[in-house]
């Protein structure tokens, strides 16, 4: 008896464990590693190029499922960092200082595991990106800060957002 119940809550909590992968509840968690990761806080905060704009936008969908189901990262310089201020679905415009970026699920779980950084996963068109590449190409080390990111909040990748 003991066994069956155990066996009943786990099967319930597995079920809410992790977020839909690139879903809203996602992007929350993502915004809160984009924030706990000094690379992409301080790095960034310090890049003339991107604190060239007081505030940037991250768009990014997974190909294999809708466009029209894309999450946004919302980034503010502020007090000389690059804080994550929203991440949530995408509720904004893009503008010429964001950024939109997709790819395949598997091709976003290779990059979120570090199996290769952003300049291969373009050059193969493994990723697909859309924005300033001056900004990004003078901020390849939290561009690839960011990669791995996305593969730090807990997700379920079995269904699309």
């Amino acid at each position: 008896m003991k066994k069956a119940i155990f066996l009943s809550l786990a099967l319930v909590g597995s079920n809410f464990a992790a977020n839909v992968f690139m879903g809203p509840e996602y992007a929350k968690e993502l915004c809160d590693v984009w924030n706990n990761t000094p690379r992409l806080t301080e790095e960034l905060g310090k890049s003339e190029s991107w604190t060239a704009v007081p505030e940037r936008k991250i768009f990014i969908y997974r190909e294999d499922c809708s466009a029209e189901k894309q999450i946004q990262l919302t980034i503010k310089n502020e007090n000389g960092k690059a804080i994550c201020v929203y991440g949530g679905p995408a509720k904004d415009k893009r503008g010429k200082d964001d950024f939109l970026m997709y790819a395949e699920t598997k091709r976003w779980e290779e990059m979120g595991k570090g199996k290769y950084g952003p300049m291969r996963a373009m050059m193969f068109g493994r990723l697909k990106f859309e924005g300033p590449k001056g900004v990004a190409m003078k901020n390849m080390g939290p561009f690839e800060a960011f990669l791995t990111a996305i593969g730090k909040p807990e997700y379920d990748a079995s269904k699309c957002p």
